[in-house]
């Protein structure tokens, strides 16, 4: 397995979670996920007492309830949301000596200023794109911080 490659694993829905799937992973841990990286497999009480690997990945469980991956179209956009999101989360975590506050509020002016004259759509698009930046790198503070990237533009306000 190569990075960027697909992946699969079982995890067992819990709950709805600020727009997110809150999931159990197969270690007991619990983690948030978007919900179009989840596929239905199948509805808890009717799994079997074991679901194998193979299952999952090209057998009859799969086919059953397999559907494609909603995407976001363009792969230059979501590359291109993925280096702004990077690069913002790089900015933020700077110390004073690196780039100044007043600086990095310079940089990012006008990039509000136009992602704030999106329609509220595209708005959620774009800070759905953020957010698929940041479930590519494993849990912790880089996650944490490309996870706030969104919210840092005002991304997820609805305009009055």
């Amino acid at each position: 397995m190569n990075p960027g490659d697909l992946a699969s694993i079982l995890v067992v829905f819990l709950e709805d979670r600020h727009g997110k799937a809150l999931v159990r992973l197969s270690n007991g841990t619990k983690t948030s996920l978007p919900h179009e990286g989840l596929d239905l497999v199948e509805a808890g009480e009717d799994l079997p007492e074991h679901v194998s690997r193979d299952d999952l990945t090209s057998g009859p469980v799969r086919e059953r309830y397999r559907r494609s991956a909603r995407v976001h179209g363009d792969p230059l956009l979501s590359t291109l949301a993925e280096a702004m999101a990077h690069l913002v989360a790089a900015v933020d975590a700077s110390t004073e000596e690196e780039a100044s506050s007043d600086a990095a509020s310079r940089w990012f002016e006008y990039p509000a200023y136009v992602f704030d004259r999106l329609d509220a759509e595209d708005r959620h698009r774009l800070a759905d794109l953020f957010r698929d930046a940041a479930m590519k790198e494993p849990e912790g503070t880089w996650r944490n911080a490309l996870l706030k990237v969104p919210d840092g533009f005002g991304l997820n306000e609805d305009e009055d």
